[in-house]
């Protein structure tokens, strides 16, 4: 097969195994990142298995990594702090100048994941699948960072595909691989627990082997199938969304915020809706802010992701984003009154709403920007990296 595959005798070992050859595209997949999510490791392993059973001919390298061993040894979302949040430039720069002695649980396990990930992201045509489930449950979707590679990836799963979350979540391990320049996508298999979530997350994995061209569809005979299961479980569901809230849990209510029971992913809930109870009791009660599709709804104690709402995007807006992206027309955004250049090449804008009060965070985020911050009167906004 071009290479040997790699299947370590210790299970909790970082790396579940290698397969294939240096020198091609490379796919990288991170699994259980999230202590209480054990479907992707499963699934990975499966995928693994089979590529030796097979001896199956890859034109490059898969690569599959454990993230939170720890936690996923006490069956734990997170011990000191959610993994999946520690990505940002400023956690990195700060974890790799202090010494190790200092890391809690979290920061230990990072440290030993960007060991095995580093060398990895300095090749070319790196491709990073991150495998994930729910507390909640629900159809299967992808999310990533609304770059023209990440589309052709997460558009394959043919699952609904999440725009937007970086803009509300920040320090992902998706949005710092992204950042990079590399193709990142996370798939959501479905409820952790369930059986049927590692079945998914082991067709996503094959779809993107084919999708990153690390293998070939004629080499993955039940390719079809892989792709049939995700469609069947994704079906009458929008295939763009674009999440538009999130429901922050206070610190000193992460313990006590509480789901209505009976919520799943993708549920239509229409403004003024009671979805929770924050704070404990029923005095606090917490209402959708606007109509549209329940995303995430947050049924453990850990994480103060309460839940996600999100809007149904047309198909055609990204086909026009994508035509005026080749056109770079970006370049032009720095004419326009009220947009200021903050860093060389237009990668940084300022905009000042009173100024600009026409141009729409839709305008920017069809030109390849994302939301970064507010910062008084001005919407701060930074480029996202596309392969063009």
């Amino acid at each position: 097969m071009g290479g040997v595959l790699q299947v370590p005798a210790d299970p909790a070992a970082r790396v579940l195994g290698r397969a294939g050859r240096l020198g091609g595209p490379t796919l990288v997949v991170t699994a259980g990142i999230h202590g209480n999510e054990p479907a992707g490791v499963r699934a990975a392993e499966r995928v693994l298995a089979e590529l030796h059973r097979r001896g199956t001919p890859l034109a490059g390298e898969l690569v599959a990594l454990v993230g939170n061993r720890a936690g996923l040894a006490r069956e734990a979302r997170f011990l000191d702090e959610d993994l999946n949040r520690l990505w940002t430039a400023e956690r990195l720069a700060a974890l790799r100048a202090r010494p190790s002695a200092r890391d809690h649980a979290e920061e230990r396990e990072q440290r030993e994941l960007l060991s095995e990930l580093e060398p990895l992201l300095a090749r070319e045509h790196v491709t990073l699948l991150d495998l994930h489930s729910t507390s909640g449950g629900g159809p299967p979707f992808a999310l990533a960072g609304d770059t023209l590679q990440n589309r052709t990836v997460a558009f394959a799963l043919q699952v609904p595909f999440l725009l937007g979350l970086e803009e509300n979540v920040s320090g992902t391990l998706v949005e710092h691989v992204g950042v990079l320049g590399h193709v990142a996508v996370v798939i959501e298999g479905g409820q952790s627990r369930d059986p049927r979530t590692a079945d998914l997350l082991e067709s996503a994995l094959w779809i993107t082997l084919v999708s990153s061209g690390v293998a070939s569809a004629s080499d993955v005979p039940e390719l079809e199938s892989h792709r049939a299961r995700l469609r069947s479980a994704a079906r009458g569901l929008p295939p763009v969304i674009e999440v538009a809230h999130r429901h922050d849990i206070a610190a000193e209510d992460e313990q006590r915020f509480e789901m209505l029971p009976g919520f799943e992913g993708f549920a239509r809930v229409e403004r003024g809706t009671l979805l929770a109870h924050s704070g404990g009791g029923r005095e606090r009660p917490v209402l959708a802010p606007f109509s549209g599709l329940l995303l995430m709804p947050r049924y453990q104690r850990q994480g103060r992701d309460g839940f996600f709402l999100g809007r149904s995007v047309s198909p055609l807006w990204l086909s026009l984003s994508a035509a005026l992206r080749r056109l770079h027309l970006e370049r032009l955004l720095g004419l326009l009154p009220g947009v200021r250049v903050e860093t060389r090449g237009g990668h940084v804008l300022a905009v000042d709403r009173r100024v600009a009060r026409f141009f729409a965070a839709e305008l920017f985020h069809l030109l390849g920007y994302r939301r970064r911050e507010e910062r008084g009167h001005e919407l701060v906004v930074s480029r996202r990296n596309d392969r063009l």
